[in-house]
């Protein structure tokens, strides 16, 4: 154990500094690899991408290896990556950064919990994002399944001006999203939405959310299944 303590350490820094791949020593670039493969489930994410076109200037995936990020680049015209993900010093995000730079692509950051009823503040900035980046751009969290499907629903709705209704169809299992789970609270936000919706339908959904919107509350209602929980946190091992 004091030995693989003493391999990864190489991939940190003191305080909040994050290093780039380029300046870790060899066995720091295998601990970050065998961090991202092994880990991460880089191995499992060779097998299936789970990409999916949103629009013509949107797509969706897991997180993405650096021959990936070339080839959507190359194929789609990729531009701008917004990761649901914190820019830490470990291997995913290191390698994603390193490819970013080489290709040219803008890495941009939004992080945000699958297991937890989104913040305020963390949708008003997500449309921020969404109305600032340079498109096309690519949306990834580590599965593809619940963060990217969120940010999904907030590209739907606050870009293609779709209804939450329309929108919220980027949270399902298609994408591999266990609503059972406590990643359904994703959909008990948006259905707590809806559901307000209905007796006012003159409240947009910007509106709810900064003025109507009851997190505490919806925290309290909200109950997951066990088994689900096992299967997201357990196997999968969602963030």
């Amino acid at each position: 154990m004091a030995k693989k303590g003493k391999m990864c350490a190489d991939i940190y820094m003191a305080g909040n500094m994050l290093k780039q791949l380029s300046e870790l020593s060899l066995r720091g670039k295998l601990a970050a690899w065998f961090e991202t493969w092994f880990i991460d489930h880089e191995i499992l994410r060779k097998l299936y991408r789970n990409f999916h076109r949103i629009s013509a200037d949107a797509y969706r995936s897991n997180h993405p290896s650096a021959r990936f990020l070339k080839k959507v680049q190359r194929k789609y015209g990729i531009k701008t990556i917004v990761s649901m993900r914190r820019a830490e010093n470990k291997g995913p995000y290191l390698f994603e950064k390193a490819a970013c730079d080489k290709l040219g692509l803008t890495l941009v950051h939004h992080v945000m919990s699958s297991r937890r009823l989104p913040e305020v503040d963390e949708i008003i900035k997500a449309k921020e994002l969404l109305e600032t980046v340079e498109y096309p751009i690519l949306i990834h969290c580590k599965s593809g399944a619940d963060r990217a499907g969120i940010m999904s629903v907030f590209y739907k709705h606050f870009i293609l001006k779709q209804p939450i209704q329309e929108a919220a169809s980027e949270l399902s299992m298609k994408y591999g999203h266990f609503r059972w789970a406590n990643t359904g609270k994703l959909d008990y936000f948006f259905d707590a939405f809806m559901t307000y919706e209905k007796q006012h339908p003159e409240v947009t959904f910007l509106e709810w959310v900064t003025q109507y919107y009851d997190k505490p509350t919806l925290n309290q209602q909200f109950v997951s299944a066990g088994w689900a929980n096992i299967v997201v946190d357990k196997l999968l091992k969602r963030e």
